[in-house]
């Protein structure tokens, strides 16, 4: 599995699919930090806050297929709560990052999970980040206790948790790759791909098309 983030030509374009991604998390948690890792392998120790969400594009290479992720950077901050489901439209892929040195961040995840049910037509693939993973220290008995809580939290919401820091890199590249795959392989029997009309790409459809989408889909989606 390859990733890339170059230019294509429009022959390429076409034939390319499309997978939505979102990033979901307290504000502070290391979202950003995370995409901007995984995007261009950089990192910033202090990272402006995110206002609405941002929008990143990568492609990526899934069993001999050319796919491109469209990733949506949500804002955790309690006043762009209110944008989040705007974004959930149909999100393939959801990653949810909490801080390990952070037990509201953790709790927060709750929040999430609940936008997730009441947004969706069904739950996305789920890859939970335990973020700042450089700075963990088994000693600690808050950060031993998140990561445990953590722990289980994945299993009831039949999510992978990784380590990840967007600090060293650890753990990034594989949490979207683990996303990005499971996204197709779940969907290999009965993968259902809207084409923009505008722009001549595919995009995966997770769940239900409402019928009114149904009848006039002509536009892209978010």
């Amino acid at each position: 599995m390859s990733y890339s983030s170059e230019e294509s030509s429009d022959e390429e374009t076409q034939e390319r699919s499309v997978i939505k991604i979102i990033l979901l998390g307290q504000s502070g948690c290391g979202k950003t930090s995370i995409v901007m890792r995984w995007i261009d392998h950089s990192f910033t120790e202090n990272t402006a806050t995110t206002i609405g969400a941002a929008f990143y594009l990568k492609n990526l290479m899934i069993n001999e297929k050319m796919l491109s992720i469209r990733l949506w950077d949500t804002s955790g901050q309690e006043r762009f709560k209110s944008l989040a489901p705007l974004y959930y439209r149909e999100a393939a892929g959801v990653i949810l990052v909490l801080d390990i040195q952070d037990y509201l961040s953790f709790e927060k995840l709750k929040y999430w999970m609940n936008e997730l049910r009441s947004n969706c037509n069904s739950l996305p693939i789920i890859g939970l980040a335990a973020n700042k993973y450089d700075l963990f220290n088994d000693q600690q008995q808050q950060q031993q206790e998140i990561y445990e809580k953590a722990e289980k939290f994945a299993k009831t919401i039949n999510a992978q948790l990784f380590q990840t820091s967007a600090k060293t890199g650890e753990g990034i590249e594989e949490i979207f790759e683990y996303v990005a795959k499971s996204v197709v392989e779940k969907n290999s029997n009965s993968l259902r791909f809207k084409k923009n009309n505008k722009t001549g790409q595919s995009h995966l459809v997770v769940g239900k098309i409402p019928q009114k989408q149904v009848k006039n889909d002509n536009g892209g989606c978010c």
